[in-house]
């Protein structure tokens, strides 16, 4: 699969591969189709597109539902993830995940999902946090509980070379329809080189 191929080939350049995720249900079920045998995920560091303001623990929190959907499918040599952390204010949080992401010289490919209003990682759509000129930025109006999440930007994505948008299902079709036509869309402003989407999203 596509993920497994960007992520091989870049560990037979590199030391590590460093991929920017997104959690939701396409990305969980996408992850699920990994195989253990296929590299050495060891070597990969999965670093959270965006994260919801909320405790460690806490179910809603994107770095625990990517953590477990790689366990379940890779077991415990699933490599490293990385989210904005839980124990500083959210500004705070945003200002000291912007600073490790401006650290990493490359990133392999970044994979998100859509949701049904056609938002990509916490960017809605019309959001002011479109136009941001940071790598990453805090979110204090969500319209889904927890409205305080942390964002990578539309500026982070485009540095980007391989970005990917995975979507499934047939409450995604308004938001794909948009996406066609709006040339303002969240989706159609992180312009993805590779689409994966089913027959239901398209309906």
């Amino acid at each position: 699969m596509a993920i497994t191929e960007l992520i091989g080939a870049a560990l037979s350049k590199n030391r590590v591969s460093n991929v920017i995720i997104a959690s939701g249900n396409s990305i969980i079920s996408t992850l699920g189709f990994l195989s253990a045998s296929a590299t050495d995920w060891r070597k990969v560091n999965w670093y959270l597109a965006d994260e919801r303001c909320v405790a460690d623990d806490d179910d809603r929190r994107n770095e625990k539902q990517i953590t477990d959907a790689l366990r379940r499918s890779l077991g415990v040599n699933h490599g490293r993830v990385f989210s904005p952390s839980s124990r500083l204010l959210p500004a705070e949080a945003a200002s000291e995940y912007a600073s490790r992401i401006s650290a990493i010289s490359m990133f392999d490919f970044c994979l998100l999902g859509m949701g049904n209003d056609g938002h990509v990682a916490s960017l809605l759509p019309k959001h002011l946090a479109l136009n941001s000129s940071q790598l990453c930025c805090e979110i204090v109006d969500s319209p889904n509980p927890p409205a305080e999440r942390i964002t990578l930007t539309l500026k982070t994505f485009g540095q980007i070379h391989d970005r990917i948008l995975v979507t499934a299902g047939s409450s995604k079709s308004t938001a794909i329809h948009d996406f066609i036509a709006n040339s303002r869309s969240p989706v159609r402003l992180y312009n993805p080189t590779a689409i994966f989407a089913d027959q239901a999203a398209y309906s």
